[in-house]
């Protein structure tokens, strides 16, 4: 043991008079703060916001969201790709992603294309909102409508990724999700799905459904209605607005209420 490392166990041990000062010392000079000074350090805080905001959307717009664009199919008008402390979101596999106008999204989003068909797809709609570390897993397809909000830590993934079968994980990476576990996941417009959500294969989701934190997704889904729990369930309906008609049209509003009617009635 060094002389050091001996001195500094003593100390902790405050073995001798000298060390219980040291000791005493060193915890006092531990407990320094800074005062604070209210004007001088509220502009320091703000002087702080505004410069690295600055910088982090200046690497933003030049760098960050050009290269993400360039990795995409189509990226409609207004797209936003906010500073989360990683850059650019890595893209992982073959993806074809096809993002809809004004979207936002945080550079910590996972995205992955699994190799189990040709060409799986990432798909949103206009206007649609992914949360800091969603991960989205698509082996098939992976829809998500008009206006709909998926909040931070969201899983989604439309296969099993990997075999129950051990010796289909004996390929590298522990083999590929089989075929039959392969289902697609349509979400649709107006929907929330907000902090650590889980959706499975095959889960379609109406319009205008609203979740609870925590929330596993999976089946059918009518529309407007209020969804929780692992399995979820369905908690209330939900109220359709008025001024949606002018936004969907008569028709598609009457279908909200006949399609949500008649799956209660099942």
């Amino acid at each position: 043991m060094s002389a050091w490392r001996r001195f500094s166990l003593k100390v902790r041990r405050q073995e001798t008079p000298f060390h219980a000062f040291v000791y005493k010392v060193a915890k006092g000079l531990r407990g320094i703060s800074m005062p604070m000074l209210p004007r001088f350090h509220s502009f320091l805080y703000y002087e702080w916001v505004a410069r690295t905001s600055s910088w982090h959307n200046f690497w933003r717009v030049l760098y960050y969201e050009p290269m993400f664009k360039s990795q995409c199919r189509t990226v409609g008008p207004g797209f936003t790709l906010w500073y989360a402390d990683n850059g650019c979101c890595r893209i992982l596999g073959n993806l074809a992603i096809r993002l809809g106008a004004n979207v936002t999204m945080y550079d910590n989003v996972s995205l992955v294309g699994v190799r189990a068909t040709d060409e799986p797809e990432f798909i949103t709609g206009d206007n649609v909102y992914l949360g800091p570390q969603t991960r989205f897993m698509v082996a098939k397809r992976i829809s998500i409508g008009n206006y709909t909000f998926i909040g931070s830590r969201v899983m989604m993934m439309d296969n099993a990724s990997h075999s129950v079968n051990p010796v289909d994980r004996f390929a590298p990476g522990a083999g590929l999700p089989p075929e039959e576990s392969i289902k697609p996941i349509r979400i649709g417009d107006f929907c929330s799905i907000p902090t650590d959500n889980y959706v499975y294969p095959g889960t379609v989701i109406g319009d205008g459904v609203a979740t609870k934190i925590g929330t596993h997704l999976r089946g059918v889904i009518p529309p407007f209605v209020l969804v929780s729990g692992h399995p979820c369930r369905i908690e209330r309906e939900l109220p359709i607005p008025e001024e949606l008609k002018e936004v969907v049209g008569e028709e598609r509003w009457q279908g909200w209420h006949e399609e949500r009617r008649a799956y209660l009635a099942e």
